[in-house]
């Protein structure tokens, strides 16, 4: 990894690491709304100048940390604008509770084939259930990895682990656990039509492929390209045959009361955090001495998750995305005794989830790389970015003011970190209140 880029998407996330051989790894890509605040740009036009931006890199590589919106919508839209645009994808692996029952996977397939189309549930929640199917189409078996704790991958001559998710024994929450008992129970009686027998012989064949499939794909225990092919062609056949069954379960008694369950609040925000909880945790795989090449990445990781994984952590990174956009409620109570040289915060002018933590903002061992000023109780007070009073150690000349940094306050690509952040308007610094500069990187390499 030589340089970061992170990439303005509102309250969405994008996070680029790229090297000077030409290499991305682009880590989610998505948002919540329609335009950018940043120029009121439109979304799809956006995504068309990020995909231009990253084509001249000779392999591009996405990560995907879990199924919500804010992570996923812009890479379906790289995808349609130029199939086979990804060379590598890395997907979460679905987990399972102590019995082998993959209850995110299962609630998502319920909505899938109950809520009607045009549903939040449908367009957005329900993306993992056609994934395997979506990414076959649009970039061949081949390029598909799955990733869960344990697995290892390399970009750019490093090697990352992955600390999460725990693919077995998955702690999920009660509520989620409820929802998954409740619309299971609405089908338990034997006295069920045909076609509830058929629907739950094929989910069941659709749940227990897609896990065999995330097993065969997983990057540390890749089965044989003929062996992927038939897990798919299998799975692809449940899937086809659950979805010619949607139009008659629709019309059931008990689809009412499926409908019903999907839309409770608790179950439906059960099943938001259950993603949250499961996103994919990384690190760089240390050698030898800290240094520049430490980071972890999070998605959005409650501060229950990081403890879990806490004695693999190191006690310090040259750089953290912060878990959940920087909010206050995903700051874990382990970052104050560790160190970040930088901190990578997507947040913005809409702010679904939360301003950025006070915590972050208080460090004074940490440079803030912000996509926006607007969630910052310390600019709204002060006019000012909460960096002015840290201190930086990647300046050419030594250690000095952030303020003071060459890239920030002459609007230089090249010197420093080489963090980023990318806005429709051009490049920024990591000051939020510096112009933009303009500076194009996308020839750097």
């Amino acid at each position: 990894m030589d340089w970061i880029e992170l990439v303005n998407m509102e309250y969405g996330e994008c996070v680029v690491l790229g090297t000077r051989r030409g290499e991305i790894l682009m880590v989610d890509c998505g948002s919540v709304n329609q335009t950018l605040r940043d120029g009121d740009v439109p979304l799809s036009a956006w995504y068309e100048t990020l995909g231009e931006r990253y084509a001249p890199a000779q392999d591009r590589y996405f990560l995907l940390t879990h199924y919500h919106k804010d992570h996923i919508a812009g890479f379906f839209k790289l995808l349609e604008r130029e199939e086979g645009y990804f060379h590598r994808v890395f997907l979460p692996r679905a987990p399972a509770d102590e019995t082998g029952r993959p209850l995110l996977l299962e609630y998502a397939l319920f909505a899938y084939l109950f809520q009607p189309t045009q549903s939040e549930d449908y367009r957005v929640n329900t993306a993992c259930v056609r994934m395997f199917r979506t990414l076959r189409e649009k970039l061949g078996e081949d390029r598909i990895f799955t990733l869960g704790k344990g697995d290892r991958f390399s970009f750019g001559e490093v090697d990352y682990q992955v600390l999460w998710p725990r693919v077995e024994d998955f702690p999920f929450d009660g509520e989620i656990r409820r929802a998954s008992e409740a619309l299971n129970v609405l089908f338990a009686s034997p006295f069920q039509p045909e076609c509830v027998k058929r629907f739950l012989q094929r989910k069941e064949e659709f749940l227990s492929l897609y896990l065999r499939c995330c097993q065969n794909f997983a990057q540390g225990n890749r089965a044989l390209p003929q062996r992927r092919r038939e897990d798919l062609d299998l799975l692809e056949k449940a899937l086809s045959g659950l979805e010619a069954l949607r139009e008659e379960l629709g019309t059931l008694p008990a689809a009412h009361d499926v409908r019903e369950i999907l839309n409770d609040p608790l179950f439906a925000q059960a099943y938001s955090n259950g993603l949250n909880s499961s996103s994919v945790i990384f690190q760089n795989l240390r050698v030898g001495e800290a240094g520049p090449q430490d980071l972890l990445m999070t998605g959005d990781a409650p501060p229950e998750i990081l403890w879990e994984i806490s004695p693999e952590l190191y006690d310090g990174y040259y750089l953290l995305k912060a878990p959940h956009h920087g909010t206050a409620s995903a700051h874990c109570s382990l970052f104050p005794d560790m160190s970040f040289a930088h901190i990578l915060i997507s947040n913005g002018e809409y702010h679904a989830g939360g301003a950025i933590s006070q915590d972050y903002i208080d460090r004074e061992d940490s440079i803030r790389h912000c996509t926006s000023h607007n969630a910052c109780k310390w600019f709204a007070a002060s006019g000012a970015c909460c960096n002015r009073l840290c201190y930086c150690y990647d300046q050419e000349k030594g250690p000095g003011l952030a303020l003071k940094c060459s890239a920030a306050a002459q609007g230089r690509s090249h010197g420093g970190c080489l963090i980023r952040v990318v806005t429709p308007s051009g490049e920024g610094a990591c000051l939020c209140d510096v112009s933009p500069t303009g500076t194009d990187r996308r020839k750097k390499s």
